[in-house]
């Protein structure tokens, strides 16, 4: 995956004692072609059990943006010809990130809404794929995916473990 290593450098250096990836995905802030602050910065949309994280390394420096949770006030969802934009809102601030992983932005938003205690609703009406990502058979495997990518420590892949075992 293009983000992995984004997501390794996260968690090396910025990740805080205590704190644990929950997800991420690749994609970018900024605007295509923009310039300045509005440039285009490549990286990862990161979700802890804290906040939410867009990091990206590069060689002449890094880029952290950082939201924690418990301070979002709302997640705007845009998609159009499989590019997807999920805007996070706080009272003063906001985040704008784009993919173009469906299964990524899922992920993410259900992450999020997780996070601030809130469930997440299905953006298709097919009640299967909703059952997919809630599943917690699919979920361990996921998780499994993550420690073997070497995203999550194997401490952080137990406590998941533990608590996906208990709504078995």
């Amino acid at each position: 995956m293009k983000g992995l290593k984004h997501a390794e450098k996260f968690k090396t250096s910025h990740l805080k004692s205590g704190e644990s990836v929950i997800t991420w995905t690749d994609g970018y802030i900024g605007k295509m072609m923009g310039k300045g602050k509005d440039a285009q910065r490549n990286g990862v949309l990161l979700v802890t059990d804290i906040r939410v994280a867009f990091y990206r390394k590069g060689l002449l420096g890094e880029v952290i943006e950082t939201i924690p949770l418990k301070s979002i006030s709302s997640i705007e969802r845009r998609s159009l010809l499989g590019h997807r934009a999920i805007k996070i809102f706080t009272t003063h601030d906001s985040l704008e990130f784009k993919t173009f992983s469906k299964e990524g932005e899922l992920m993410l938003v259900d992450a999020i809404e997780a996070g601030r205690g809130l469930k997440a609703e299905p953006l298709e009406l097919d009640n299967s794929k909703s059952a997919e990502v809630n599943d917690p058979y699919d979920q361990l495997r996921k998780l499994s995916e993550l420690k073997n990518a070497g995203i999550i420590s194997e401490e952080e892949f137990q406590a998941k473990k533990t608590k996906l075992m208990d709504l078995i």
